[in-house]
């Protein structure tokens, strides 16, 4: 892998590979991962339970799909949070961003026991809980390289794949509670779940706070918020600028979770609990992969990312055949791909990436992928409703193709 730009990197990348220490013997990253993992817990449930009641109430998958694009949208916002971080510290991101959420989540509870339920207001607190919680996330991703220095790239990876186990246990969730909790009774539990990341904060486990702030301007006279120097430390990484670029076509596959979501209910007329149990069934497989990547000693990345790629856009040229057994197979190995690739990508920031721009070359990172995953979410729909569900789907796997050719470019690199 290449070397990461001077300034002190994050983590450690040496010929395609990362070497570091398990995090799990620090019982500090054990107390902040278990706080995180119960966060995440309440947003695997509400990405799922809201979406289904969106469904219920208009039967309409463009406003499922604008739903799920409220949280690529503030990724758009990512470079500025990042350079936010950089500037004045992201430990005081986290509890203002948390707080921020819960009322937002509060809100939206409030506003779903009305009768008829105003969509205007849920769809305005659901992007007012997905801003907030960028800036939450924004803050404990950035403050990693400083809060465990041994381990930065495994660390993120480990909560990568955490996140993932999660957003499958929120699915299951779904699936055994929405029969006698109700969507209401499960926006309780997501809003109840960001109590244990204050928990952990309040014990004293957070961000370093920041002893030098990031310079007012660049060496090309980058003034402000120092967002040029973000972007330049991120092209000087060539592993990591690559990878988020063979990344973006499959991103726009993303609204295939939606998407599948709508057929699921609308072609094969599944009630709201088999959904949320095959969407378990989708995601199992990714939570075991993203973690056995994250949890590799040395893991050799080229080869990892040219196999998820390829499996990517194999399962969803395969999703285009109306079948339901080989649907639901090929969107688990969709995701499996899609996610694992995802750790990965995590990964080689932290390890190429130098930790005093980590903010805003991460929020680059974020913004250029959250793009891809807006647009898709915007104009599925529209190519859905132009041309059917299934030749919707095989178009974009076509697309993928764009990622299968641009791996060549990792084979280019030297220290690869």
């Amino acid at each position: 892998m290449s070397t990461a730009p001077s300034g002190g990197r994050a983590g450690t990348a040496v010929a395609g590979e990362v070497t570091e220490p398990s995090v799990w013997a620090d019982r500090r990253f054990v107390a902040f991962a278990a706080g995180n993992t119960v966060n995440n817990l309440g947003e695997g449930v509400h990405t799922v339970a809201l979406p289904l009641l969106v469904y219920d109430h208009t039967r309409s998958l463009t406003l499922m799909s604008l739903l799920m694009a409220f949280s690529p949208a503030t990724w758009l916002l990512a470079p500025l949070r990042g350079a936010l971080a950089d500037r004045i510290g992201p430990g005081r991101l986290v509890m203002p961003g948390l707080t921020a959420q819960l009322a937002a989540a509060l809100a939206l509870i409030v506003v779903v026991l009305r009768e008829p339920v105003p969509l205007w207001a849920l769809f305005c607190l659901a992007a007012a809980g997905q801003l907030a919680g960028g800036f939450y996330q924004t803050g404990w991703m950035t403050g990693l390289a400083t809060m465990f220095p041994r381990s930065p790239a495994r660390a993120r990876g480990t909560l990568g794949g955490l996140f993932l186990t999660t957003q499958t246990g929120g699915a299951l969730v779904v699936a055994v509670a929405v029969p006698w909790a109700g969507t209401v009774g499960l926006l309780w539990f997501n809003a109840a779940t960001m109590l244990a990341p204050m928990v952990v904060w309040w014990c004293g486990i957070r961000p370093v706070p920041l002893t030098e702030a990031a310079p007012h301007a660049g060496p090309g006279g980058d003034r402000g918020w120092g967002l040029a120097e973000g972007w330049r430390v991120l092209r000087a990484a060539p592993a990591v600028f690559d990878l988020t670029l063979i990344r973006m076509p499959l991103l726009f596959s993303t609204a295939l979770g939606s998407l599948a979501v709508f057929l699921l209910q609308d072609h094969w007329r599944l009630p709201a609990q088999d959904v949320a149990t095959l969407m378990t069934v989708a995601r199992s497989g990714a939570a075991v992969g993203s973690l056995a990547v994250s949890h590799r000693r040395v893991l050799r990345f080229r080869r990892v990312a040219a196999v998820s790629v390829t499996g990517a856009v194999a399962s969803i040229l395969a999703m285009s055949a109306p079948v339901l057994p080989l649907f639901v197979t090929a969107w688990a190995v969709f995701t499996l791909s899609s996610t694992v690739l995802g750790v990965v990508a995590q990964m080689t920031v932290y390890a190429c990436l130098p930790a005093h721009a980590l903010g805003r070359a991460n929020g680059t990172v974020a913004a250029l992928t959250g793009a891809s995953v807006l647009a898709g979410q915007l104009c599925v729909p529209l190519l859905v409703a132009l041309v059917g569900p299934c030749p919707a789907i095989l178009l974009l796997g076509v697309t993928g193709l764009l990622s299968v050719a641009r791996l060549r470019r990792l084979s280019s690199h030297h220290a690869w």
